[in-house]
């Protein structure tokens, strides 16, 4: 029968989050997700009277240019990390 374990290990805090993640690449994904949600606000999609799509909405995440901006953010996030190590 297998026993359980109690073992120490390093988490990786996003304080933006407010959540911890087991990986720093996870932790630093959530940062610069938060930091582009918060300078690009996502914008729900509107529908007129008969419930037609009138406005599709919008989130980062649709546009290449700041996929692109995301995934630098992270290796920016990444790379400070490694030096204050």
């Amino acid at each position: 029968m297998p026993a359980i374990e109690v073992r120490q290990r390093t988490v990786y805090r996003a304080p933006s989050r407010g959540r911890t993640f087991l990986t720093a690449k996870a932790a630093a994904r959530s940062e610069a997700a938060t930091m582009l949600s918060r300078k690009y606000a996502a914008e729900r999609p509107e529908y007129d009277d008969i419930g037609r799509m009138t406005y599709p909405g919008f989130h980062w995440s649709a546009d290449e240019h700041l996929v692109r901006v995301h995934a630098r953010l992270v290796r920016l996030i990444l790379k400070r990390l490694k030096e204050s190590q």
